[in-house]
């Protein structure tokens, strides 16, 4: 299957990302718009793109597959924007990449005749990310099944995955991925502040760490979450765990955030065998 060529509406962190890794995967994009039409003009000069602005005028200028890529708040009024354009958008496909709002938010464009969807990439983009942070990721797919062929071949092209989602299935991923993403973030955040708390500066205590957080994750990816489990947890070191709580009882917010983390843990240490009935009850109660 040939690629569609391709509209971007909004270029922010992600439609820039976006139109970066789809022009250097090859796949023609026929126009860039943006809020604000000098953004958008930029980068399609830079990616020697023809048509470009703050919002198309007319059908003419639309590609056969186009991506909102605004904030969430202002994708309806996008579609609906959009939708006045023309009357028939049978031959158009339409998708937003949020990964909280449901495909049915362009409702007005499938009342036009179009396909819509939602294909929100599972990975975290910057003003720094380059076209390989789209490769061997995964895009949730939800909306109309006549959109998933030519977002497959996208994605494909991207070097990434495709994973089809109802709209339930979908919200809880977007919780799923704020969990695993942002919530890590702010985990490793509470990691070096806990470090730092005896005067150990930030910097090095982050640098500390991260080879111990990288070895984790490659771990949780080779094993399961149970074996990839190590410490004074899943050892049952009662001792440890108490002095743990003992260093943070001046530190109210770090001390709450390693008791319900050490509690979903002892179930974890449970699952793999390596602490008995007693020994988990015991840190269950020191943990509450």
């Amino acid at each position: 299957m040939e690629a569609p060529d391709i509209t971007i509406i909004g270029v922010g962190r992600l439609g820039n990302s976006l139109a970066k890794a789809l022009s250097a995967a090859g796949i023609p994009i026929k126009s860039l718009y943006n809020r604000t039409a000098n953004k958008a003009q930029k980068l399609a000069a830079d990616l020697n793109i023809n048509v470009s602005g703050s919002f198309p005028s007319d059908d003419h200028e639309l590609g056969d597959l186009i991506f909102i890529t605004v904030a969430d708040g202002a994708i309806e009024g996008v579609a609906h924007r959009l939708a006045d354009i023309t009357e028939d958008f049978s031959a158009k496909t339409i998708v937003h990449c949020s990964g909280n709002e449901s495909a049915i938010i362009l409702a007005d464009l499938k009342s036009k005749g179009g396909s819509i969807a939602s294909f929100h990439p599972l990975q975290t983009f910057t003003g720094y990310s380059e076209p390989s942070d789209f490769e061997e990721i995964y895009f949730s797919l939800q909306g109309n099944k006549s959109a998933f062929p030519q977002l497959k071949e996208v994605a494909k092209r991207l070097g990434a995955e495709t994973l089809e989602v109802t709209e339930d299935q979908k919200s809880h991923l977007h919780v799923a991925a704020v969990l695993a993403s942002n919530y890590l973030n702010t985990l490793l955040d509470a990691a070096v502040e806990t470090a730092s708390a005896s005067g150990l500066a930030p910097k090095k205590a982050k640098k500390a760490l991260m080879p111990l957080v990288k070895t984790t994750l490659q771990n949780i990816e080779d094993q399961s979450f149970e074996d990839a489990l190590s410490g004074p947890i899943k050892r049952g070191d009662l001792q440890t765990v108490e002095h743990h709580l003992d260093l943070l009882k001046d530190k109210p917010e770090l001390l709450a955030l390693y008791q319900i983390l050490g509690q979903r843990t002892v179930e974890l240490a449970k699952k793999s065998q390596q602490i008995d009935h007693d020994t988990a009850r015991k840190m269950i109660k020191m943990l509450k």
